[in-house]
């Protein structure tokens, strides 16, 4: 009897401490996971190269579990690391999409692969701007960055989308 008194007061113990401590939205494993990311840059570089020109570019899809709506996420870093962990650090994010949210409904067809799945969403794919907010639940962000130089045969990835920081493989690249 003693020993089932102790366990449940153990267990409401663990529990309003639990209760106490703030969420965290950190980018612990099963937050956060990476998709897909694949970079490249344009395929026309004009002579002289106008100041500011970008040509260096990167795509990221992520996919976040977040346990409340967090609004005004930014998007505050990205690189691309080779593989002695040199980094081409982004110049800006160009733009974020909603790949999808739940729920998930979008089919991918049979001879699609990764890259034009990831990268060229048809029409009526419901992919559209995302406006900086997470909701409760998870959501599947495509993020566009322009690199600051040219990257060195990158084989991962880190993005940090408000507290979550998401690290992967890179996929794939597109030819100029």
């Amino acid at each position: 009897m003693k020993v089932c008194i102790l366990a449940v007061l153990t267990l409401i113990g663990a529990g309003s401490a639990l209760a106490q401590r703030p969420l965290k939205q950190e980018g612990r494993p099963g937050n956060a996971t990476a998709l897909f990311c694949a970079y490249g840059s344009v395929g026309f570089i004009p002579v002289p190269r106008p100041a500011g020109f970008e040509s260096e570019f990167a795509v990221a899809v992520v996919e976040i579990r977040s346990p409340v709506a967090i609004a005004k996420v930014p998007i505050s870093d990205f690189e691309l690391f080779d593989r002695q962990g040199k980094a081409t650090p982004l110049k800006r994010v160009t733009d974020a999409d909603v790949f999808e949210a739940e729920p998930f409904t979008r089919a991918r067809a049979g001879n699609l692969g990764s890259v034009a799945y990831y990268l060229n969403p048809g029409p009526g794919s419901g992919t559209h701007a995302w406006d900086g907010t997470l909701p409760a639940g998870t959501i599947r962000l495509r993020i566009r960055v322009a690199l600051q130089g040219v990257p060195n045969l990158p084989d991962r990835f880190r993005i940090q989308v408000g507290t979550y920081v998401i690290e992967g493989r890179v996929d794939a690249s597109w030819p100029t």
